[in-house]
């Protein structure tokens, strides 16, 4: 026996088929995770969230012009280093923001480990700075959280960062997120200090968190990556074998695909 189907029934039915491949298409677009998807079972190196870094990453990091300045930020005279993607690279629409540990400066991301002319050469715009009372940033502030907020106000304003933060910058990312976490998109901590006193507000964050050490580094990356696991929207710890407290000056090649697989990952940038 048939029976005649009614248009507004099939509407009816039709929308919520339409919403789910909605929903499923935009998942697997470009490989990204809804952020309302928990982290905790994400490893970076497995699956659909793995990108190979391009055969020519080299030569586009040739093409990459890294420039400085200073500017009053915070009550403190800070310098900066800035690179944009060149221009025949596909822009992310992200920025990522490199903060130092206590022995380095921005030019550590430059000389040392290139993660700047990386990051940029992979579509994204990269400022890194020194922190106040390191390097060419002579001034020192007393409130380092609201001296990073600050930073953030003035260097991206318009695009909510991804923060990377090594052990001493710990101390300034820490009460920023206490405060402010709408602040940032995205943060990667590479053992840093301090995480002892987000143990009572990170289980409330809902940012993307990188957690990543050095396998040697059984003091500050094993009691950081404990504190870290708190917070609900963490990926599984990423260790950097045979690395030591800077693990990314041990394994340069491995930091930045693990940098690479985890941006690429996030959902699209918002202000």
């Amino acid at each position: 026996m048939n029976f005649p189907l009614n248009p507004s029934v099939l509407l009816v039915m039709a929308i919520p088929l339409l919403g789910i491949i909605y929903l499923f298409a935009n998942r697997l677009k470009s490989g990204t995770i809804h952020p309302m998807e928990k982290w905790h079972d994400l490893d970076i190196l497995q699956g659909i969230q793995t990108h190979s870094l391009p055969a020519n990453i080299g030569e586009i990091m040739e093409k990459v012009n890294i420039e400085q300045n200073e500017q009053s930020i915070g009550g403190a005279v800070t310098f900066i280093q800035t690179a944009e993607p060149p221009q025949d690279v596909k822009l992310t629409g992200k920025v990522v923001l490199l903060l130092h540990g206590a022995a380095f400066t921005s030019q550590t991301w430059v000389d040392e480990v290139p993660t700047i002319a990386t990051l940029a050469a992979l579509g994204n715009k990269v400022i890194a700075i020194d922190l106040p009372g390191f390097g060419k940033t002579k001034d020192e502030v007393e409130d380092k959280g609201s001296y990073l907020s600050e930073v953030i106000d003035v260097l991206t304003p318009n695009v909510r960062p991804v923060i990377v933060t090594p052990s001493l910058s710990g101390s300034f990312i820490i009460p920023l997120l206490e405060k402010s976490p709408e602040k940032i998109s995205a943060w990667v901590p590479v053992a840093p200090i301090n995480t002892e006193k987000g143990r009572d507000f990170f289980p409330q964050l809902d940012i993307p968190t990188l957690i990543i050490y050095g396998e040697l580094d059984e003091d500050l990356g094993i009691r950081s990556r404990d504190d870290l696991l708190l917070i609900p929207t963490s990926t599984k710890p990423q260790v950097l074998p045979g690395a030591k407290h800077p693990a990314y000056l041990d394994q340069p090649d491995l930091w930045h695909q693990i940098l690479y697989n985890f941006i690429s990952a996030l959902p699209d940038s918002e202000p």
